[in-house]
């Protein structure tokens, strides 16, 4: 009995442990501006307070992790939130909205509200398979109210906030989260840090053009969607990344490999000890194949 009973207590210690390491950090980038930033290579936020209120970057996904970004901010301000900006539509970044309502306007590009909108059952989908069958218990789509097409700068409270959509990327719709003086950019899943993207809604060959657009921004910190701050590295390492899966899968494709020995055969040692490796670099690689194919 004693011996079941100490199990147990152990089963709970450790569990509840390995939640508390499991919460996203805050991490202050610059006055005003913090990341919100999750362990292993799991979703980033980010929030920047002005004089007039917050401007909150991502509002994360699950419920959980939504009112844990909200707690945060009010452990920090009790100023009220003036804005919320998509990056872009995937669930993890945009089904928190619903707890931001507050503000006068949720910012994304044209397309990030078209495919929240246009692809709500599909994006509900994904979003259960990451997360579980559970995860939209109480869930309401809450689309953007303002759109942008290319450019927006956002003036609040003494700070400044540049918006840009630069092309396709990891979606039709990405945008980044520039502050000039501060030379920091949120980079949404544009960037990934020491972890594979996702490329299941990505445009591979845009997206490398996408981020030579981004090395014309005077950033010297990078928040990307996924994995820890960084610097310029963060760009330049995807970027080689997405390059590096294009050419090998090139070279399958000479050797007369079907898609399904790509999948099967493909190995980037390089990226061995990122996030993610084992799991996605086969869906890597048969995106790239399909792209490269035309299929």
């Amino acid at each position: 009995m004693l011996k079941n009973f100490a199990l147990i207590v152990f089963t709970i210690l450790f569990v509840a442990s390995h939640a508390l390491s499991a919460e996203p950090e805050v991490v202050k980038l610059a006055e005003g501006v913090y990341g919100f930033i999750g362990k292993e290579g799991a979703t980033n936020s980010g929030f920047v307070v002005t004089d007039e209120g917050v401007i909150v970057i991502d509002t994360q996904g699950p419920k959980e992790l939504a009112l844990l970004l909200k707690k945060k901010i009010q452990e920090i301000t009790d100023r009220p939130v003036l804005y919320v900006i998509n990056t872009h539509f995937h669930g993890d970044h945009t089904f928190g909205n619903q707890y931001f309502k507050e503000a006068k306007d949720i910012i994304s590009h044209e397309n990030t509200k078209k495919n929240l909108i246009e692809r709500d059952q599909q994006n509900r989908g994904q979003f259960k398979k990451f997360f579980g069958e559970r995860s939209l218990e109480g869930f309401e789509l809450t689309p953007p109210t303002k759109i942008i097409k290319d450019t927006f700068t956002l003036q609040a409270g003494g700070k400044t906030i540049e918006l840009a959509y630069l092309g396709r990327g990891h979606t039709d719709g990405d945008i980044i989260v520039y502050l000039p003086k501060e030379r920091i950019m949120f980079g949404g899943d544009l960037l990934y840090k020491e972890r594979l993207p996702w490329l299941g809604d990505g445009h591979i060959s845009d997206w490398i053009e996408t981020l030579d657009k981004l090395k014309d921004f005077d950033a010297g910190v990078y928040v990307p969607g996924h994995g820890g701050i960084g610097d310029s590295d963060v760009l330049l390492n995807l970027r080689h990344y997405l390059i590096d899966l294009q050419l090998e899968v090139k070279k399958y494709i000479k050797m007369g490999k079907t898609g399904d020995e790509i999948k099967k055969d493909i190995s980037l040692p390089k990226y061995k000890n990122w996030f993610k490796y084992n799991d996605w670099l086969p869906l890597n690689a048969e995106k790239a194949y399909k792209e490269l194919t035309g299929r």
